[in-house]
């Protein structure tokens, strides 16, 4: 090598030296901040892939440090903020309707509560800003949302119990003297691009991010670390301001491919399936096992049975209340909104109900079987314009619709007992069967297909309570 080359090679050298310099402290966290993450992921294509996209990682702290800015990078993920901008305690005082400043919204933490199998397993996944970048270069999806926000009036329990049962009550009747009127911060539902942002958080619920691992929020457990994507449980994503004001949590929904989703969990998901939207157990006829014993003979069903099954504390229902918990202490002074798909939009409205919290759910059966049997506020007693619960579907959806039953239908040769119709808070459903000829189909319940069939292409129809619905009408309840 000539005395040229060997000049012209120096400044190449020296800055490959000062960017691994700049770089080296960013993958070490010091052991006063390190989590108890469970042993190392095994090798698995996932891992594999992290390591050969390792070197263009490294390549993009630097340049997406100056994109961001140093706060960026420095931002806390995984202490609250004392205080949040739209928060119902600010002295800024809100008018429903009122149009507030938009949100931007990242992935933060993911957790995943076990279920049947592993009762007590509760874990927690913090990403960190590398694993942000890197997951968004694997999957090719952004995990950075932009949210319009719009004031809108909730209900919140006058007394102490809200936060162990919210408005869930067998004994007690729920009227104006048990709840006060407030107004918050929500998702603007109007907004097109917002509806769609939120289909894509859920959207991206049903796929696996690269990350370091689990840790555990229930002490240690001897199983594989990458159980949070496995078997049976609740997983929430959990999606944060840069100033820890706003959350929301997507709750995933069922995994079961011909519902739209698929994984691991779908077993238990069909169970949770048909216990919370089926008329009695899923004993749909002579040839189904139920999924309870509360069935007394032909249409004949054991309310209290029925009551008592949906509210088990493997139930997924009880199972979600432990991670919005979780979270909401997490981010005591945060705004948490929910979200989610199918079996998840269920769960999520359940929530929403039961603790007035703002929800948008995508193509979720009809609930409101299942928060009548939870004892949760219904109408008369209050109204669903007070509550900022809004249920997105469409009419070729026959799930959404309540009409994927029967012996003709996929869902009953699927093994799924889909026979709730009815919905809760208020229902907002574009029509692409009358405006596009589309056929009712199993498949455009996919979220895939809702998103780039209806939400990309058409406006947002207007949102209204259903009037006038009845489910298993055929049934006797005693």
């Amino acid at each position: 090598m000539s005395r040229q080359s060997s000049l012209a090679f120096i400044p190449l050298l020296a800055f490959y030296v000062l960017v691994l310099t700049y770089l080296a402290p960013s993958f070490h966290l010091p052991v006063a901040q390190a989590h108890p993450f469970t042993p190392p992921l095994p090798s698995s294509p996932a891992t594999e892939q992290k390591q050969q996209k390792q070197g263009q990682l490294e390549q993009l702290v630097v340049a997406d440090q100056l994109f961001l800015g140093p706060d960026s990078l420095q931002m806390p993920f995984s202490s609250p903020r004392t205080g949040g901008k739209h928060h119902s305690s600010d002295a800024t005082v809100l008018v429903a309707g009122q149009e507030l400043p938009q949100e931007t919204l990242t992935l933060r933490h993911l957790l995943h509560h076990g279920g049947t199998r592993y009762p007590h397993l509760f874990r927690r996944m913090d990403l960190d800003h590398k694993d942000i970048l890197l997951s968004e270069m694997v999957t090719g999806e952004s995990l950075t949302h932009r949210i319009k926000v719009r004031a809108t009036s909730t209900l919140k329990p006058r007394d102490q119990s809200f936060r162990n049962q919210g408005f869930r009550s067998a004994d007690t009747s729920i009227g104006p003297e048990s709840w006060t009127k407030q107004v918050i911060a929500g998702p603007d539902v109007t907004d097109k691009e917002t509806v769609l942002q939120l289909a894509k958080i859920n959207y991206n619920s049903y796929t696996e991010v690269a990350s370091p691992g689990w840790y555990d929020l229930e002490g240690r457990w001897s199983i594989n670390s990458t159980f949070g994507w496995e078997e049976d449980g609740v997983r929430g994503h959990v999606f944060a301001s840069a100033d820890n004001s706003t959350l929301i949590i997507a709750i995933k929904g069922t995994s079961a491919a011909i519902l739209g989703g698929g994984g691991g969990t779908s077993a238990r998901d069909k169970i949770n399936d048909n216990l919370l939207f089926s008329c009695c157990c899923a004993k749909v006829d002579r040839t189904w096992r139920g999924v309870c014993d509360c069935n007394t003979g032909g249409y004949q069903c054991d309310q209290r049975c029925v009551e008592d099954s949906v509210n088990s504390d493997d139930i997924y229902y009880n199972i979600a209340m432990a991670v919005l918990w979780t979270v909401q202490d997490m981010y005591p002074e945060a705004n948490v909104w929910l979200t989610g798909h199918s079996l998840g939009g269920g769960l999520s409205a359940l929530l929403g109900l039961t603790f007035g919290v703002p929800t948008v759910t995508f193509e979720t059966p009809g609930d409101k079987l299942a928060a009548q049997r939870l004892h949760l506020p219904m109408p008369p007693a209050i109204e669903w314009e007070d509550f900022p619960l809004f249920q997105i579907g469409h009419t070729a959806d026959p799930i959404f619709q309540g009409v994927c039953n029967g012996p003709s239908s996929t869902c009953y040769y699927s093994g799924f007992a889909m026979e709730s119709k009815c919905h809760t808070g208020r229902t907002c459903v574009y029509d692409p069967v009358k405006e596009d000829n589309w056929k009712v189909d199993i498949r455009t319940h996919r979220l895939f297909d809702t998103i780039e069939g209806v939400l990309k292409v058409k406006d947002v129809p207007s949102c209204q309570p259903e009037v006038d619905c009845k489910d298993c009408e055929l049934w006797t309840y005693t």
